[in-house]
């Protein structure tokens, strides 16, 4: 190769990339602060979307409400948020579609707990059977965990109206009523029961995804977004993050304890520099994924069942609704 070819092989090189430099799609994201957004900021690091010519922002909203909304209108192309009768509702109507799973309630992993009080547990509060006449602080009615709960009731055979739920809007105003006797339990983050059970202020009765295998949270795309080859491109290096999240934390060696992966102390790293949280304390936090990113169909469509049940959902929507299966695929019981 001559001096002359050599050189007009590197221009042609050089203008190459700085073409799909330039080609590089800029897309803000919705989420909340959490461990739950982990797959993003681990995707954002280890630049996975930039693999696929995507320009991620990560915009933090303050509640799952707000994501939805920034979602349907296009402020942000896609964003992470807990399922509720709202966004079902939302989803229903054509404004969003679930695309990828997010964050789960799955059998000995500790996310969400159910906590009794001191004095309600010393009375007998001490399993979800015996929620009788209880009464169970949530955010909000048609919350994730308000559809949670009905379902631990009917577990254990009660029924939705056999509890009585209270709306405080935040997980500090529940904590606040817990401790005094304001309500007998509430549905707690990990971190803040065990805080809670270590003063003996309350007791642990029960752990969400050990009672109910539940899809909590999901990746959400605007309707009118949901086919392009972006979407297509942002869910690839979604999924690639999801499962090197898995290598990092979800091993299991053969008695089913939990076994470090390789890039355990890395993909930690990352979650803390996103969130703020002590690496100690996100360790014991951390939500399960599924490792393939899919969506647990069976889960959602008894999730709508159930806020029908409540009056806070349309006959009319089914899980066909809420989910586009373009993307991943969607689990179903057989």
């Amino acid at each position: 190769m001559t001096r002359a070819h050599l050189f007009l092989g590197l221009v042609v090189a050089t203008l190459l990339a700085g073409t799909a430099s330039q080609a590089a799609e800029k897309i803000n994201i919705g989420l909340v602060r959490s461990p739950a957004s982990a797959p993003f900021y681990i995707a954002k690091e280890k630049d996975f979307f930039a693999t696929e010519d995507i320009e991620v922002n990560l915009v933090h909203l303050n509640a799952w409400q707000t994501i939805a909304a920034a979602v349907a209108s296009g402020d942000v192309r896609f964003g992470m948020m807990a399922v509720s009768a709202e966004i079902y509702g939302m989803a229903a109507k054509g404004a969003v579609k679930m695309i990828a799973g997010g964050a789960e309630e799955h059998p000995g992993y500790r996310g969400l707990a159910l906590v009794a009080n001191r004095s309600a547990y010393e009375q007998g509060l001490r399993s979800p059977a015996d929620l009788q006449g209880k009464r169970i602080a949530i955010t909000d009615l048609g919350s994730a965990s308000h559809s949670q709960l009905a379902r631990l009731a009917r577990k254990h055979g009660l029924r939705p109206q056999d509890v009585q739920f209270v709306a405080l809007q935040t997980v500090a105003s529940e904590i606040a009523a817990l401790k005094a006797g304001d309500v007998d339990a509430a549905p707690l983050p990990a971190a803040y029961a065990k805080e809670l059970e270590d003063s003996g202020a309350a007791t642990v009765i029960a752990w969400m995804g050990d009672e109910l295998s539940t899809q909590v949270a999901g990746l959400f795309a605007p309707a009118d977004a949901r086919r392009q080859g972006l979407t297509r491109r942002f869910v690839r290096a979604y999924v690639k993050a999801v499962r090197y999240y898995t290598q990092a934390f979800q091993r299991r060696d053969q008695d089913g304890k939990p076994v470090r992966g390789d890039n355990y102390e890395e993909a930690l790293r990352i979650i803390a520099q996103h969130t703020g949280e002590p690496t100690a304390r996100l360790a014991t936090t951390l939500p399960y994924l599924d490792p393939e990113g899919t969506i647990a169909g069976d889960d959602l469509a008894e999730q709508i069942e159930i806020y029908k049940a409540l009056r806070l959902l349309d006959a009319r929507v089914d899980a066909n609704t809420v989910i586009d299966g373009s993307f991943v695929p969607v689990r179903m019981k057989k």
